[in-house]
């Protein structure tokens, strides 16, 4: 069975393949993947995340220990601080609450690579649930305090006294986390969303929803708003004039000389202004860790996507929406002033529920359809289907929004109908 796609394993708790004998059977291959030892575990709230740490620690066998509700980032800084053959973050990011899903962390607090996915879906299907298995689960209670160390470690000697800052925490794992560590280095915090009831987990709140906070941070007079998602490794910031900065934005204010990397779904504007200081910029392909292949390949350190997943130099093996902010704090006295002149290409991004998804390549008519969106005022267009849920997103880039906003729906619109009409002949 094919389960990993672009960020680990996505689903729907109790469908597999997030049902209870398949997590079984995958916790029986991740064993053997990862070996004797400790395996940790994180989640974020949703309701599903206890029984799905259940499932999958009776497959697994052996010790495993509970860190309880956690960033992903937290497992991945704590992992690369040398504690644990691996670790599982039982999360679906930022999907809505009833999906739920598995992120597989290396020892080194990095993901595994695409053969080391296969390797484990290859084990899983031949691997049952060793029903003798000893298991030895363990609750460890004092895991947000070691994330919250790791995290000012990085930031040793910084301080915000003077700030007023405003964070959305998405109902999500970050909801004790993100407030914590701001307090603690010293600034006053206005935290929203930090009641999590298992159902309301980026509910039109955090970073894919940030149009919210950002009139959160104008009408408390806030010097900065900090949107985070579910399992709090995005990061979108707010200026303090309400103003939404993405993560072409941070990787602008972040910009180093050696070289950035971004992904296919970066701003053209990001490319443009990085040649103008002649600073080298590489596209890879969506998500974080081939952001990361292609960092570690070049060996540059700052890369990122616009969704606000942000890999910094120095940093954990995985992007984190809290140190992301951090590192934009210590970078710049004033984010606002400092991104006045920071101004993205007008662009429109639509994302268009599919039920299936067909090679964009052999939609009839759609190169064409491009061809047409480029000539009729588009500078970009990209079309991809979402790796994590049932989506196609379109990307167009204009001259001005509204052609972007005309062209990017009449795409979205014409995939739409010609996938319709695809399926209706393969069940003919």
């Amino acid at each position: 069975m094919k389960m990993f796609g672009t960020d680990g394993i996505r689903g729907k708790w109790g469908e597999a393949p997030l049902d209870v004998s398949t997590l079984r059977g995958l916790g029986a291959a991740l064993r053997e993947f990862f070996g004797d030892g400790p395996i940790f575990f994180v989640r974020d709230t949703r309701e599903s995340g206890p029984e799905m740490v259940e499932s999958l620690a009776a497959g697994l066998g052996g010790e495993v220990i509970d860190l309880g509700v956690l960033p992903t980032p937290a497992l991945s800084a704590i992992l690369a601080d040398g504690k644990g053959v691996g670790g599982l973050a039982i999360t679906a990011s930022h999907n809505p609450w009833q999906d739920n899903g598995v992120k597989v962390l290396l020892s080194s607090g990095r993901k595994p690579s695409v053969e080391q996915e296969a390797r484990i879906e290859g084990e899983g299907s031949s691997s049952t649930w060793n029903w003798g298995a000893t298991l030895r689960i363990r609750q460890m209670s004092t895991g947000l305090e070691d994330y919250l160390r790791i995290l000012q470690d990085e930031v040793r000697g910084f301080w915000l006294h003077d700030y007023k800052i405003a964070v959305d925490c998405a109902n999500g794992a970050a909801y004790q986390s993100a407030p914590q560590i701001l307090e603690r280095l010293g600034a006053k915090v206005h935290a929203i969303n930090v009641e999590p009831d298992g159902k309301n987990i980026n509910l039109n709140c955090g970073a894919v929803h940030p149009e919210h906070l950002a009139k959160v941070v104008v009408e408390q007079g806030c010097d900065l708003g900090i949107c985070l998602d579910g399992d709090a490794d995005r990061c979108v910031l707010i200026d303090r004039n309400g103003r939404i900065l993405d993560g072409d934005a941070i990787l602008w204010l972040l910009r180093s000389s050696q070289g950035v990397v971004g992904t296919v779904m970066s701003n053209a504007a990001l490319e443009r202004r990085l040649g103008e200081e002649d600073i080298p910029f590489v596209r890879a392909g969506v998500g974080d860790r081939q952001v990361a292949d292609v960092l570690r390949t070049k060996r540059w350190g700052l890369g990122g996507e616009p969704s606000g997943h942000i890999l910094v130099p120095g940093g954990f093996p995985s992007g984190d929406g809290m140190l992301t902010a951090l590192k934009c704090l210590q970078q710049s006295q004033d984010i606002t002033a400092d991104l006045a002149d920071w101004q993205p290409d007008p662009s429109t991004l639509v994302n268009v529920r599919v039920a299936t998804k067909p090679p964009l390549e052999e939609i009839p008519g759609l190169a064409k359809a491009q061809e047409q969106a480029l000539s009729d005022g588009g500078t970009r267009v990209l079309l991809r289907y979402s790796g994590t849920e049932p989506k196609l997103r379109v990307l167009v880039e204009g001259k001005d929004q509204a052609s972007a906003d005309r062209l990017a729906n009449s795409l979205a619109d014409f995939v739409v109908a010609a996938i319709a009409r695809l399926d209706r002949k393969s069940v003919v």
